[in-house]
C-alpha cells in the first residue's frame, strides 16, 4: 500500500505507460508521425534558411558586419509572438491558428523574394533602407516559427506524449535540410542566388496546413467514435454509482480533446505558478539555447577559417561556415529523433555540462585558432547539436508527462518554456554583437 502511494507522487510518469495498447491512434500512428515530421520541418525551414543565408544578405549590402543582425531579427520579436499566443490566442482553435500561420509563412517567403529582387535590380536603391527591408522577412520567419512551435506543442499535447518525437524530428531535420540546400547550391555554382529558392519553396506552406488537417481529421474521427462507444457502454453499465463523464473516459485512455477553452492564459497570477511548475525545464532550455546559439552564430563563424589546415583551393575553404552549421544540424536531427533514448535520461542537466565544455572550447578557438584538424571541429559541433536537441526533446516530453503540472496549465507551461528559449537566443545574439565589436573585433577574417 505504501509503494502504491509513493508511485502516485512521482513527478514523471513511467515512459512505458504509453504502450501501443493504450494508444487510440495506433492504427494511424505512422501517418500521424509522418505529418508531424513534415510540419516540424516546414515550421522551422524559413528560420534555418535565413540563418544560412545571412552571409549572402550581408554581401549584397557590401557589409559583412551586418551578419549578426539577421539572427537577432529572427528572435527579437519571438517572445512577443509567443506572449500573444499565450495571452490572446491560446483559447482559439488550433485549426484557425494554423490556417493563419500557413498564410503568414507564404507571405514571408514571397516578401523575401520580392525584397531581394528589388535590391538586385535597383542599383541606386538606398543601402540603409535595403538593410532594414531585408530584416522584415527574418522577423516574419522568426515570429512565425515561434508561434507555430508554441501552437503545435499545445496541439501535440492532445495526443499521447511520445508523439512529440515526430514534431521534434521534423524540426531537427529542418536544420539539416536548410543547411544542405545552401551547400548544394554553393557546390553547383557559387553565383546561385537563394532568392529563387524562396519563391520555389513558398507553395510548401499549403502542404504544411494540409498535413495538419490530416492529423486533425484523424483525431476528430477517432475521438468522436470512441466518445460514442463510451457513451453506449456507460448507458449499458449504469448502476447505483454515477457513471464517469465521457470526457473523463477519454482522458483515462490517453485520448485528449482538442478543446482549448479550458487552457489557462498568460497573466501576472498564472506566470509565477507555471514557472514554479516548470522551472527546471525552463532553466535548462534557457541555458542550452544560449550556449549553442552563441557558438553557432558567433564563435564558430569567427574560427580560424582553416588557415592552419592545408585546405587552400578546396571546398571546405569556400564553405566553412555552411559546413559547420551542417555538422551542428546533423547532431540536432539525431538527438531530436531519439526520444526513445532521452526520455530515460532524467538528469538533463548533464547535457548542459557538456555544452559548457563545448562553449569554452569554441571561445578559445575563436580567440586563438589553436585547433589543427577540421574533424575535431566537426565532431564538436555534432556534439553541440546532440546535447541541444536532447535537452529540447527531453524537456518537452517530461513536461507532457509531469503529473505535478495540471492539464489546464500544460499548454501555458509549454509556451513559457519557448519564451525562455527565445530569451536564451536573444541573449546569445546580443553577446555575439558585443564580442564582435570588442574583444573579437580583430579576429574577424
Amino acid at each position: 500500500m505504501e509503494g502504491k502511494k509513493n508511485e502516485e507522487h512521482l513527478d514523471i510518469e513511467n515512459p512505458n505507460n504509453n504502450s501501443k495498447e493504450n494508444d487510440p491512434y495506433a492504427s494511424k500512428k505512422a501517418l500521424i508521425y509522418a505529418c508531424f515530421i513534415f510540419i516540424g520541418l516546414v515550421n522551422n525551414l524559413g528560420y534555418v534558411l535565413i540563418i544560412t543565408s545571412a552571409q549572402q544578405f550581408a554581401s549584397k549590402l557590401n557589409n559583412e558586419t551586418l551578419i549578426a543582425f539577421y539572427p537577432l531579427a529572427l528572435i527579437l520579436f519571438n517572445s512577443i509572438s509567443r506572449f500573444m499566443n499565450s495571452k490572446y490566442c491560446i483559447t482559439i482553435s488550433y485549426f484557425k491558428r494554423i490556417l493563419g500561420l500557413s498564410i503568414y509563412f507564404c507571405f514571408g517567403y514571397l516578401f523575401l523574394f520580392t525584397i531581394l529582387t528589388i535590391i538586385d535590380y535597383s542599383k541606386d536603391f538606398d543601402q540603409t533602407l535595403a538593410f532594414f527591408l531585408s530584416l522584415i522577412p527574418a522577423i516574419i520567419m522568426g515570429t512565425g516559427q515561434s508561434f507555430g512551435e508554441a501552437t503545435f506543442l499545445g496541439y501535440i499535447r492532445t495526443f499521447p506524449e511520445d508523439y512529440v518525437s515526430g514534431w521534434s524530428s521534423g524540426t531537427g531535420f529542418a536544420g539539416v535540410f536548410g543547411a544542405s540546400l545552401s551547400l548544394i547550391f554553393k557546390i553547383i555554382t557559387e553565383q546561385f542566388d537563394l532568392k529563387n529558392l524562396y519563391l520555389i519553396i513558398s507553395p510548401v506552406t499549403i502542404l504544411f496546413f494540409f498535413a495538419f488537417y490530416i492529423t486533425f481529421r484523424i483525431k476528430t474521427n477517432i475521438d468522436n467514435k470512441r466518445k460514442i462507444e463510451n457513451e453506449n457502454e456507460t448507458e449499458n453499465n449504469f448502476s447505483n454509482s454515477l457513471p464517469e463523464r465521457p470526457s473523463d473516459l477519454l482522458d483515462n485512455n490517453n485520448s485528449k480533446a482538442t478543446d482549448v477553452s479550458q487552457n489557462k492564459k498568460m497573466s501576472l497570477e498564472n506566470f509565477p505558478l507555471v514557472f514554479k511548475y516548470g522551472k527546471r525545464y525552463i532553466l535548462n532550455l534557457l541555458i542550452v539555447y544560449f550556449l549553442e546559439y552563441t557558438i553557432c552564430s558567433g564563435l564558430c563563424e569567427r574560427a580560424n577559417h582553416f588557415g592552419y589546415i592545408d585546405s587552400r583551393g578546396t571546398f571546405f575553404e569556400k564553405a566553412q561556415y555552411e559546413t559547420f552549421l551542417l555538422c551542428y544540424q546533423i547532431g540536432v536531427v539525431i538527438s531530436r529523433s531519439s526520444l526513445f533514448i532521452f526520455k530515460y535520461l532524467k538528469f538533463v542537466e548533464l547535457l548542459n555540462l557538456f555544452q559548457i565544455v563545448n562553449f569554452v572550447f569554441w571561445f578559445i578557438e575563436a580567440m586563438k585558432g589553436i585547433i589543427s584538424n577540421q574533424w575535431i571541429c566537426f565532431a564538436s559541433l555534432i556534439l553541440l547539436g546532440l546535447c541541444g536537441g536532447g535537452v529540447y526533446v527531453g524537456c518537452f516530453y517530461f513536461i507532457l508527462n509531469d503529473n505535478h503540472i495540471p492539464a489546464d496549465y500544460k499548454e501555458l507551461c509549454l509556451n513559457i518554456c519557448t519564451i525562455f528559449v527565445d530569451f536564451g537566443v536573444l541573449l546569445s545574439s546580443i553577446t555575439c554583437i558585443v564580442l564582435d565589436n570588442t574583444i573579437m573585433k580583430e579576429n574577424k577574417k
